[in-house]
């Protein structure tokens, strides 16, 4: 509390104590002495808590890339985060036991699987718009004409369309980069989702089969063996297309 902090400021604390000397110096009694300080701190305080501007907020983490909508990336996204809302209406349903503890410890994994998801997705619309700005056609083109310039070019223009050749095969090669990135980040976000609808419908497979003497601990263990591949996959999906695009 701001109130509480100002009554603990040394300058606070220090006012007061000038003013109660001050009171016992004009031979007010001791007591008397010692409200005139306290109410020159509780004063200050006051004043000071409604007129100190409220600190900053902290800066936020780098806000993660916007996903296109309408888009392959968006569609799939939506369709984890619905897997995850049904995994934790599972989870607030199921009654005390092995398989509710189980799925409660899940969740939180759940949950990071799909914010990894989200990155992937953003990082799949910056994939897309960046391929937008190489028109590959016009690339191709443009090589194939350097490279039958080349075959009859002079030593003096060589070098020079030696290194136009090599400026468009690095466009070349970018383009293929991103075009892969792209279509693994695709697969990723679709067996992404497309796990954890499985996920879901395998807890909600065993929610209904609580009573069963059949569920022992081994068959609860494979939901969290079924979530760990499903994170894993996402996870090197994500460090993969970091490296390779930076």
């Amino acid at each position: 509390m701001r109130f509480v902090r100002e009554l603990a400021e040394p300058w606070g604390l220090l006012l007061a104590a000038t003013s109660a000397g001050a009171a016992w110096a004009v031979q007010l009694p001791v007591v008397a002495a010692l409200g005139v300080g306290v109410t020159v701190l509780a004063a200050r305080a006051g004043v000071a808590a409604a007129t100190r501007p409220k600190p900053a907020p902290e800066l936020e983490e780098r806000a993660l890339p916007d996903v296109e909508p309408g888009s392959p990336e968006a569609d799939w996204l939506r369709r984890a985060e619905a897997a995850a809302d049904g995994f934790r209406s599972i989870s607030g349903s199921l009654d005390a036991g092995p398989l509710a503890d189980r799925v409660a410890d899940m969740e939180p994994v759940v949950r990071e699987t799909v914010d990894t998801l989200r990155r992937l997705a953003g990082r799949a619309t910056a994939t897309g718009k960046a391929l937008k700005r190489v028109d590959v056609g016009a690339v191709s083109a443009e090589k194939a004409r350097l490279r039958k310039e080349l075959k009859t070019a002079d030593d003096d223009i060589r070098g020079d369309l030696t290194q136009s050749l090599e400026a468009v095969q690095a466009q070349e090669d970018v383009h293929a980069r991103l075009s892969n990135a792209q279509r693994k980040l695709l697969a990723q976000l679709r067996s992404g989702a497309l796990g954890l609808d499985g996920l879901v419908a395998r807890a909600a497979e065993l929610s209904a089969a609580t009573g069963d003497s059949l569920l022992d601990t081994t068959t609860i263990g494979e939901l969290g063996e079924q979530l760990e591949g499903i994170r894993r996959g996402v996870v090197e999906t994500e460090e993969a297309t970091r490296r390779s695009l930076g």
